[in-house]
């Protein structure tokens, strides 16, 4: 059975703080809180430091909060596919739409087209045969 991941709550954060400061191994944290001894030390390496020389839960929670939201930042900008979906509209295969945004310095699979196509609403046939 596929063990479900679940990030780690601010008063968890807290929890870890106290307990690392009381000199408790990782082993113990995770056995206290339930959770993977892996997932203790990654969220103890991940924000132990950054001008600190202990574990801070707020600095913690700050920093993962960060992660998260720039973790949401689409990979391929709009720009890139407005030019996709452009030039798929004036008829260009796959592979031309490909060569095109690579000379532009751009990239799309033919899957990533397919799924924001999708997702858009865009109904669209499968005119030509290839990839991206």
């Amino acid at each position: 059975m596929k063990t479900k991941y679940s990030h780690i709550p601010e008063w968890e954060r807290k929890r870890i703080e106290e307990l690392t400061q009381a000199g408790s191994s990782n082993k113990r944290i995770a056995w206290e809180l339930g959770r993977s001894t892996s997932t203790i030390g990654r969220e103890l390496k991940r924000n132990y430091g950054h001008g600190a020389w202990w574990y801070n839960c707020e600095r913690a929670q700050r920093l993962s909060e960060e992660r998260r939201k720039n973790s949401k930042v689409p990979r391929i900008s709009e720009k890139i596919w407005k030019e996709v979906f452009r030039l798929y509209n004036a008829d260009r295969s796959p592979k031309q739409i490909s060569g095109a945004l690579k000379l532009q310095g751009g990239r799309v699979s033919y899957a990533g087209f397919m799924r924001k196509s999708r997702r858009g609403g865009w109904n669209i046939d499968i005119k030509h045969k290839g990839t991206f």
